[in-house]
C-alpha cells in the first residue's frame, strides 16, 4: 500500500521502508522510533496501522476518538464523497451537494515528521475545505515525546495517482480537478502555477487535489494567478495522457481534444478553473457524439521478390447494421507473418487468422445482434489474441518444429479502434497529411532506437533488424500490446508486416495513400513500392478509412 501526495515528504524514502511488524513498545535506544500500534495522539487520534515508516517520517492509519460532533464525516453520495471537516457547529448536510450526512467517517492518515510542515498548512485547515475533488489537511499539532518535538498532521488517505489511465476516465477527472482548483481559488489557494503529478491521488475512483506543500495564501487571489494556474493544470493533463511535456498536437488525440490542448496551453488560454472545466465537459460531449460512419477497407499480400511461398496471413471480417437509418458497423482486421521452416510459418498464421474468425462468427458477432449482451470489446479481442496463441502453442509443442508469428489485430466498432500487436507487425495512423506508427515492435532494433543507440534510418538497415523478442506461439501464454483511440472522419487505419514497413518509408507510405483513390488502390501500390525497393519479404497489407455513411 501506498499513500501519496503530502503523506511522501521525499521520495527517497521510498526505498528505505522497512518491514512491519506486530506491535512493539518504543525503544528508547532507536532514534525516532514509530509509535506502537494503539498509541494515542494529542489525545485524538488512536494508531491502528503502521504503513510506513523511516528515519524521517511514520505513517499511520488511526481513528479519531471522542465526542461525534468532533469527527470528520464522509459525503453518503456515491457521486460526491466530499470529506466534511468537523464545524462549529453541527454538520448535518454535505456542504458540497447537500445530502444528508450519516455517520461514515473517512479513512485518516496521520504523518508524523522530525520538521515543521509547509507553512500555510494551518491556513488551509482553517478553511475547512469541502469539496468532492479535494482532499485537503484536517488537522496539525505537534507533541513532545522524550524530549523531542514530533510534528504530526492528519488528512483523508489517498492512493498514488494513475499513471497510464484510460483517457475517457482521465479527462471526466480532469474537470473535476478545474472544478476544484476554482474552489481553491475561491477559497485564496494558488499554486502559482506550480502543479505537477505530486498535487493529486486517488480516491475511490476518481483523481482528487492531495498535496498542498507547494501552494500559497493569496488574498485577493487574482485573475493573472488564477489564468497561471488553470494553465499549469491543463499542461499536466496534457502530460497526463500523452507523455510528453511539451505540446504539440497527437495524431492518437481527436481534434476536439487537440483543440482543447491548443487554446488552454497557445493561445488564447482558459480564465479560471470553471471555464476549463465547461471546456473539457464541451471536449467530451464532442468526442463522445456518435456520428454517421461506415467503412471502406482495401487489402492485399504478396510473396515478395526474394521468396518461393507466402507465410503471411490476413482477415477481414465487417458487419453492418442500419437501424432508423443510422449505421452499426463493426469490423475485425489481422495481419499475421508467419516465421519458421517450410510448412511452419504459414501454419502458424493461417492458424492465428483461422482462430481468430472463428471466434468473430461463433461469439463476437452474434452478442452484437443481441441487445441484452454487453461485451468487454477490449477483453474479447485479447482473449481471441490469446486463444490463437495457444493454438499455435500446440502446434509448436505437438511438431517440435520452429514456427511462430507476428500478429497485428484491429477491432473497430463505429469509430472506436482497439489495435493488438505481437512481434514487429504494424499499425499505423494516417491523418490528414500525418502518419503515425500507433504499435511498438518488439524487436532488438527498436530497443537500440528506444535507448538512443541507434537512429530510426539506421535500424532499417540493422543487420539484426529481423530478430524479435515476441512471437505467437512462443510460449502458452503471450504479453499483447493493446492502444484503444478514436477513429474521426476520413482517417485510415494501415496494417502491415514488415514486409511492407521494412521496405519503404513512413513518409513513402503517406504518400502512396494519399494519393491514391481508394484503399484497395493504395494497397496494391504500397506493395508495388516494396516490390520496387526489392521486396525481400512476403508483404501484406489492409487499409480501413472511415467515411461517412450514405
Amino acid at each position: 500500500m501506498m499513500t501519496v501526495g503530502e503523506t511522501m515528504e521525499n521520495n527517497s524514502s521510498q526505498n528505505k521502508t522497512r518491514p512491519i511488524n506486530d506491535t512493539q513498545p518504543i525503544s528508547r535506544k532507536s532514534n525516532f522510533a514509530p509509535r506502537p500500534i494503539g498509541a494515542v495522539f494529542s489525545d485524538a487520534f488512536l494508531a491502528e496501522q503502521l504503513i510506513f515508516s523511516d528515519e524521517n517520517q511514520h505513517h499511520y492509519i488511526v481513528r479519531q476518538l471522542g465526542d461525534d460532533r468532533s469527527h470528520c464525516r464522509v459525503c453518503p453520495n456515491p457521486d460526491c464523497g466530499a470529506i466534511q471537516p468537523p464545524l462549529d457547529h453541527p454538520n448535518l448536510y454535505c456542504t458540497d451537494c447537500g445530502t444528508q450526512l450519516d455517520k461514515q467517517e473517512p479513512t485518516l492518515i496521520l504523518i508524523e515528521t522530525r520538521t515543521p510542515p509547509y507553512p500555510s498548512i494551518n491556513e488551509i485547515i482553517e478553511k475547512k475545505l469541502t469539496h468532492r475533488y479535494i482532499r485537503s489537511p484536517l488537522f496539525a499539532f505537534s507533541e513532545n515525546l522524550d524530549g523531542e518535538i514530533r510534528y504530526c498532521r492528519v488528512m483523508p488517505f489517498v492512493q498514488k495517482l494513475e499513471d497510464k489511465p484510460d483517457m475517457w476516465r482521465a479527462l471526466d477527472w480532469s474537470a473535476g480537478l478545474a472544478y476544484g482548483l476554482d474552489y481553491l481559488h475561491t477559497n485564496e489557494i494558488t499554486f502559482n502555477g506550480n502543479i505537477n503529478a505530486d498535487n493529486f491521488g486517488m480516491d475511490r475512483d476518481h483523481a482528487v487535489w492531495a498535496n498542498f506543500k507547494n501552494c500559497s495564501i493569496q488574498s485577493p487571489t487574482t485573475k493573472e494567478t488564477q489564468k497561471k494556474d488553470t494553465k499549469a493544470l491543463l499542461a499536466f493533463v496534457y502530460q497526463w495522457l500523452s507523455g510528453k511535456t511539451q505540446f504539440k498536437p497527437q495524431a492518437m488525440f481527436p481534434d476536439p481534444l487537440n483543440n482543447l490542448f491548443q487554446n488552454g496551453l497557445v493561445s488564447p488560454g482558459y480564465a479560471n478553473g470553471s471555464e476549463l472545466g465547461q471546456a473539457i465537459e464541451l471536449t467530451i460531449e464532442q468526442m463522445t457524439t456518435t456520428k454517421a460512419v461506415d467503412y471502406q477497407s482495401g487489402r492485399a499480400t504478396d510473396v515478395g521478390r526474394m521468396r518461393s511461398l507466402n507465410q503471411d496471413s490476413l482477415l477481414v471480417i465487417e458487419s453492418n447494421r442500419v437501424l432508423q437509418s443510422i449505421n452499426n458497423p463493426i469490423g475485425i482486421y489481422v495481419v499475421a507473418d508467419g516465421m519458421g521452416g517450410h510448412s511452419a510459418g504459414e501454419v502458424a498464421s493461417m492458424t492465428i487468422v483461422n482462430t481468430i474468425a472463428r471466434k468473430t462468427y461463433g461469439e463476437l458477432l452474434p452478442a452484437t445482434l443481441n441487445i441484452k449482451d454487453t461485451i468487454e470489446y477490449e477483453q474479447w479481442l485479447r482473449n481471441a489474441v490469446q486463444e490463437a496463441n495457444h493454438e499455435v502453442f500446440k502446434i509448436h509443442q505437438d511438431t517440435g518444429s520452429d514456427l511462430g508469428s507476428t500478429l497485428v489485430a484491429a477491432l473497430i466498432v463505429e469509430d472506436k479502434a482497439i489495435i493488438a500487436n505481437v512481434g514487429d507487425s504494424r499499425a499505423y495512423l494516417i491523418k490528414k497529411n500525418t502518419i503515425t506508427q500507433i504499435t511498438t515492435d518488439h524487436s532488438l532494433v527498436e530497443r537500440l532506437v528506444a535507448t538512443g543507440q541507434i537512429t530510426r534510418e539506421e535500424a532499417r538497415y540493422h543487420h539484426q533488424r529481423n530478430v524479435i523478442y515476441r512471437t505467437m506461439g512462443d510460449d502458452s501464454h503471450v504479453d499483447i500490446d493493446i492502444n484503444i483511440f478514436k477513429l474521426e472522419m476520413n482517417d485510415k487505419l494501415l496494417l502491415c508486416s514488415d514486409g511492407l514497413s521494412g521496405m519503404i518509408t513512413d513518409e513513402k507510405m503517406l504518400q502512396i495513400v494519399s494519393q491514391s483513390k481508394s484503399p484497395q488502390t493504395a494497397c496494391k501500390g504500397l506493395i508495388d513500392a516494396a516490390n520496387e525497393a526489392g521486396g525481400d519479404d512476403n508483404i501484406t497489407v489492409i487499409i480501413i478509412e472511415i467515411i461517412g455513411s450514405r
